[in-house]
């Protein structure tokens, strides 16, 4: 690849850097509700990505715009598409991290990870990062920009060595602590979403995700206890594999029995349990907006849960 190409594949340079990773909604169905592109300009010459605008329909008549996105057509009605962003990527850290514990920083399991990973061996790195997350989880909170940035170094490793689902898993996880803490557009928080889409197309759509992630759930429930932080996060990204399907509520099951764990394990305030509740509660909306009745009644069954004084109450 030239430099010119050095996008993230199959888009160039220039178009992923004034872009960002994206999951495309469901098209509009055969009622005309549901979402579908308009126009075509500002066609690139390097990777053909064109710009398109996307709105929300009603009996195919556009009623609301839901942004401005980079579009490659892969045959039939199938694409790849990335939204385009406006205002320049941030560097600024929202929150600072906690000084206290700068030791951490010269673990020796830590220093090995850092010294693998410069020297391009993920897989060598990853059980030092896992290690070292260990002992930073131990005296830092979870969305501690120091515990972050070792999470999001565990993910990129399982990545690194085909583990996807489980990727996928702290992907899901960590975007949203990365966007609180960091910034949408801070090169973290880019890093990891052009890496769960990248893993996800390595995985081959949203029912082969759900599929690895169905069989990643049976062999943590055999292995592992019910509390466990990997079943936990494997089972949220399972129910967001699932709703991405379309399967309702099985996506809101899965979501409940993560949140309930996660509550009783972790706590209410955790910041894990704050991402797992946040997409239970856009599992019910997305019931509530076009669910059927099976949909609908898994939502009603879980407000209990979402409305009790000992679940989280933060989005």
């Amino acid at each position: 690849m030239n430099e010119e190409r050095r996008g993230v594949y199959p888009f160039c340079a220039r178009c992923t850097a004034s872009s960002t990773a994206w999951r495309a909604p469901d098209a509009a169905g055969p009622s005309g509700i549901g979402s579908r592109f308009y126009g075509h300009r500002d066609v690139c010459e390097s990777c053909g990505s064109s710009v398109r605008t996307l709105y929300s329909t009603f009996l195919w008549i556009p009623v609301s715009r839901r942004g401005q996105f980079r579009i490659i057509p892969t045959g039939g009605c199938s694409y790849i598409g990335r939204k385009v962003v406006d205002r320049p990527v941030q560097s600024v850290v929202r929150r600072a991290p906690v000084t206290e514990h700068a030791e951490l920083d010269g673990d020796p399991a830590y220093q090995q990870a850092e010294a693998y990973w410069d020297d391009s061996e993920p897989g060598r790195a990853l059980p030092f990062y896992q290690s070292a997350l260990i002992d930073r989880e131990k005296v830092l909170p979870a969305d501690d920009p120091a515990t972050l940035r070792v999470r999001l170094r565990v993910a990129q490793g399982l990545l690194a060595t085909a583990n996807y689902g489980r990727a996928i898993a702290w992907f899901e996880l960590l975007i949203p602590q990365l966007v609180e803490v960091f910034g949408p557009n801070h090169e973290l928080t880019r890093a990891a979403t052009e890496a769960v889409t990248g893993a996800r197309l390595m995985v081959g759509g949203p029912r082969s995700e759900a599929k690895l992630l169905a069989n990643i759930v049976a062999v943590d429930e055999r292995d592992l206890d019910r509390h466990d932080p990997q079943l936990l996060r494997d089972r949220a990204a399972l129910g967001r594999a699932l709703l991405a399907c379309g399967e309702i509520a099985d996506a809101i099951q899965a979501l409940t029995k993560a949140v309930a764990d996660s509550v009783e394990s972790l706590g209410v305030s955790h910041p894990d349990t704050t991402v797992y509740r946040a997409a239970l509660v856009d599992a019910c909306g997305v019931a509530e907006a076009r669910g059927k009745k099976r949909d609908l009644l898994a939502a009603d069954a879980v407000r209990l849960l979402l409305n009790d004084a000992g679940a989280p109450t933060s989005r």
